[in-house]
């Protein structure tokens, strides 16, 4: 039996283990992300800023009080930041990723899929008048552009059910990471590129959200040399399908009506993103596979993350 000096002495060298991580982890979570962002003023190469960015939601995590709300929305905030670096920085080499751009396979899977021609063909050509906006081009833009509906969700799901949030959570954040992968090894160009810029689909399928923001904002029509912010070739998989269906598995599980409120999302966000040109089908497809390989995973990650989340406490 150790003596009450030896004790002490143990507890003195945790506790101050403890604030040295503490104090770590403040300092590391700004500087990466601080770091991550001017990248390009220090030379930094992609894959050692996703490297650095990487390690700032477990700083985040670490840096603020366990199991406290605070603590689930500032790491829920530092992974999105996490996804969209992760989703930018391939395209910071524009040359090399362009060389490497794929425009045809996806082309070619909806149209075998879909009886001869891609379903944002077909819907833009059945639904759109071309050089106008109706007012169907407005709802379905407003449907598009609530992608952070999912986060909306998880704080409902954080003040009513709190019981849900650390699985959900979870979930919902490899649900995004799962697809930051293929925008870095398969850089795949969307319809509206493919068709406005490369002359694919007739040249028929338009970006619907360019031309509904210029007419909200009363400017002139985009033009097709317009620069792109961002990853425009960020396309396959959809991660705003893969992150809403994800979101559905997790209302779900709280009740039969919150699940059925997430599903029609997921239909309705499905419909919105092939029919502006954002997403193919295939896009759509694969963001509901990556979502359900995350369901079946879990069981499988279960024990890492929670020892994670063991060593954090």
């Amino acid at each position: 039996m150790e003596s009450a000096a030896l004790y002490r002495r143990r507890v003195t060298r945790r506790r101050r283990l403890q604030r040295q991580v503490h104090y770590g982890a403040m300092a590391y979570a700004p500087a990466a992300i601080a770091l991550t962002t001017f990248r390009e003023r220090v030379n930094l190469p992609p894959w050692l800023a996703v490297a650095i960015a990487s390690g700032a939601p477990l700083a985040v995590a670490a840096a603020l009080p366990p199991r406290s709300r605070v603590r689930y929305a500032a790491a829920g905030m530092a992974y999105m930041w996490l996804f969209k670096i992760s989703w930018e920085l391939p395209a910071d080499d524009e040359g090399t990723h362009r060389r490497r751009l794929n425009v045809d396979y996806p082309i070619r899977f909806d149209s075998v899929l879909c009886g001869g021609a891609p379903p944002s063909q077909r819907l833009q050509r059945a639904l759109r008048r071309s050089g106008s906006v109706s007012l169907l081009d407005g709802a379905v833009c407003v449907i598009y552009g609530s992608w952070f509906l999912p986060h909306v969700l998880l704080g409902y799901a954080l003040l009513r059910h709190p019981q849900y949030v650390p699985r959900a959570a979870g979930r919902l954040a490899a649900s995004y990471h799962l697809t930051t992968p293929f925008y870095w090894f398969v850089p795949t160009a969307p319809p509206w590129w493919a068709s406005e810029v490369a002359g694919q689909m007739d040249g028929e399928v338009r970006r619907v959200v360019r031309h509904v923001v210029c007419k909200v904002l009363d400017r002139p029509p985009p033009s097709e040399d317009d620069e792109v912010p961002g990853n425009p070739w960020g396309s396959m998989p959809s991660d705003h399908i893969s992150s809403a269906a994800m979101t559905a598995m997790a209302l779900s599980e709280i009740g039969v009506a919150h699940g059925v409120v997430g599903w029609l999302y997921v239909s309705g966000a499905a419909f919105a993103v092939i029919y502006l040109g954002e997403h193919y089908l295939m896009d759509v497809l694969a963001g509901l596979a990556i979502a359900e390989v995350v369901r079946r995973a879990e069981p499988l990650a279960a024990p890492v993350v929670r020892a994670v989340a063991y060593a954090l406490e």
